[in-house]
């Protein structure tokens, strides 16, 4: 095995490429755009002006692929949040219990996320990243191995004829970076305002590198969140929860405020159509599922995708059997964001998208999970490591936990 060739330098290709890189000789990462030297924004990720959330799951992938990942991020100016010292959220009309729960998570912006990838994976010594390279079609014969990296508006993979899952969500969040006024200066608290369907609002402070927040304000459907500084205040002022409008009172706008909309959540399953793809070309990241942003799943999913890749690269006898290694184990991670995620989207009315066979047990027993974490400590731990991609959905099945969920669920019944 000689070369592998990555396709897209996002946070998926970047993963991709650490992965890859204990099997190849070289491993060449192309993207479009020309990557900035540091940690500003690029033409090639819309989003990445939005708040991004790298779940504890998601930073432990990354460290087992990269060791040393989480002491780069911090270097650079990650915030660590302590669960759930310096958290604060409202979710359905309740304050989540303050509690130890022994994890924290880094916080920073998706540009300071991916100068720091960059630089990680570059030090792996047989990574190269070309930028400003347009890739159309499939570099077929340049490479043993192509990892698709594109993103969800993915196009070399367009005409794989594969079954797909989606849902209408139609979300629109609006971002913007603030310096902090002097009486929040070091602070570095989490907020998030989760109000219960069919309230389709939802608010985020994250603090970020530099002592900045960014702060998100989302919607869904018609509800569009403002883009001019008053518009927004006041649509934080609308939010039940005060803490988002008082940060943004005095806050100081650092650049424009932005927004952007996200149509629908598709689940591309390329693990039942293995057959289908040309030989030798996996995709990875939002190419396989792309959710709902609000849930802060997207870098974390990828990182769990590549760490599935090195394992099949590990474990397949040849690059021949890579793709059926690696799509039903990546296909495992996908599923446990999509599972969480779509219980709440469809909650809303007026998603579009089949509500599987007991529907409505699911969101019983996801309120019976919230309502327990509420009362005792061990499902409040448990509930985060599902929710962080720590531990699988079917943790809350079993144990001493799980228990305790289902007498709440009886107790409800």
């Amino acid at each position: 095995m000689t070369r592998a060739v990555i396709v897209g330098a996002g946070i998926a290709g970047l993963a991709a490429a650490a992965a890859a890189a204990p099997y190849f000789d070289s491993v060449v990462v192309l993207d479009k755009d020309a990557l900035p030297d540091g940690p500003r924004p690029r033409k090639g990720v819309a989003q990445d002006r939005q708040v991004h959330i790298l779940l504890k799951g998601g930073e432990l992938w990354l460290e087992k692929l990269m060791p040393g990942t989480r002491a780069a991020l911090l270097a650079a100016g990650a915030v660590e949040v302590r669960q759930t010292g310096d958290v604060s959220v409202w979710e359905r009309d309740a304050w989540h219990p303050a509690r130890d729960l022994g994890h924290s998570q880094l916080l920073m912006s998706r540009p300071a996320y991916e100068g720091v990838l960059r630089r990680q994976v570059l030090a792996l010594g047989n990574v190269t990243i070309r930028d400003r390279t347009m890739v159309d079609v499939l570099p077929k014969g340049q490479a043993d191995l192509i990892v698709v990296a594109t993103g969800r508006g993915d196009r070399l993979l367009a005409d794989v004829d594969v079954p797909a899952t989606q849902l209408g969500i139609e979300v629109n969040y609006t971002s913007g970076r603030f310096a902090k006024p002097a009486r929040y200066r070091g602070e570095g608290r989490f907020i998030a305002c989760i109000p219960l369907p069919p309230d389709d609002r939802y608010g985020l402070v994250c603090p970020v590198e530099n002592d900045e927040w960014l702060i998100t304000l989302c919607s869904r459907f018609d509800n569009k969140v403002p883009t001019d500084l008053d518009g927004f205040r006041a649509h934080a002022g609308a939010l039940p929860i005060p803490g988002i409008a008082d940060r943004l009172a005095e806050a100081r706008l650092l650049d424009s405020i932005g927004s952007y909309r996200i149509a629908e959540a598709t689940w591309r399953h390329f693990e039942r159509a293995i057959d289908k793809l040309p030989a030798r070309v996996i995709p990875i990241g939002d190419c396989i599922s792309s959710f709902n942003p609000t849930f802060g799943q997207g870098m974390s999913v990828a990182a769990g995708h590549a760490v599935a890749l090195r394992e099949a690269l590990a474990s397949a006898p040849d690059l021949g059997g890579v793709a059926a290694a690696y799509l039903p184990r990546a296909a495992e991670v996908s599923g446990q964001a999509w599972a969480m995620a779509a219980v709440t989207d469809l909650e809303y009315p007026r998603t579009e998208g089949e509500r599987p066979p007991g529907f409505d047990k699911m969101v019983r027993g996801s309120e019976a999970i919230r309502r327990a974490a509420a009362l005792h400590p061990e499902v409040h731990l448990l509930r985060f490591e599902i929710g962080n991609l720590m531990k699988p959905n079917a943790a809350a099945r079993s144990g001493p936990a799980a228990r305790l969920v289902a007498r709440e669920m009886l107790r409800r019944n």
